[in-house]
């Protein structure tokens, strides 16, 4: 659920990407004609950390519903929400593609995308540098003190 709160995510009047607020989304929710589901921030929040752990299928049709009204790039349904499986929209994609289901990988892309070219370039040298840092194995000599 957390990651349909981050695809939901829409630009505000100074271009950076802001989720909606558990609060607007259970507001959202409770207002809407189409169910007769009322939710209250602390139950959704609770929903969203992991401390409430079976809400009904009313409920959960309701958050579905909210969320398909928005422009999202994850699949919505109920059996998205339950499924311990990863959506079926990544199998047979590549893992680079695959990652963006992942919140933060979306949120550095998104925030990189409002960077200049210039600073993109910047980025990616970091980035490289990390990554090497993490598949270069120290050698024995380091690991033990010599």
């Amino acid at each position: 659920m957390n990651s349909w709160f981050a695809d939901a995510a829409t630009a505000d009047a100074v271009g950076r990407l802001r989720e909606p607020s558990t609060s607007e989304v259970a507001q959202a929710i409770s207002e809407d004609p189409r169910h007769s589901v009322t939710i209250s921030r602390s139950y959704l929040t609770a929903l969203r950390n992991g401390s409430q752990t079976n809400p009904t299928v009313s409920v959960l049709s309701a958050i579905v519903t909210y969320f398909q009204g928005r422009n999202m790039s994850l699949p919505v349904s109920v059996s998205a929400l339950i499924d311990e499986e990863p959506p079926a929209r990544t199998a047979g994609l590549p893992d680079e593609w695959a990652a963006l289901a992942d919140r933060q990988v979306r949120s550095i892309a998104m925030r990189a995308g409002q960077f200049t070219p210039e600073l993109r370039d910047q980025l990616l040298s970091i980035m490289d540098v990390l990554d090497a840092s993490r598949q270069t194995p120290t050698p024995p000599s380091e690991r033990d003190g010599a």
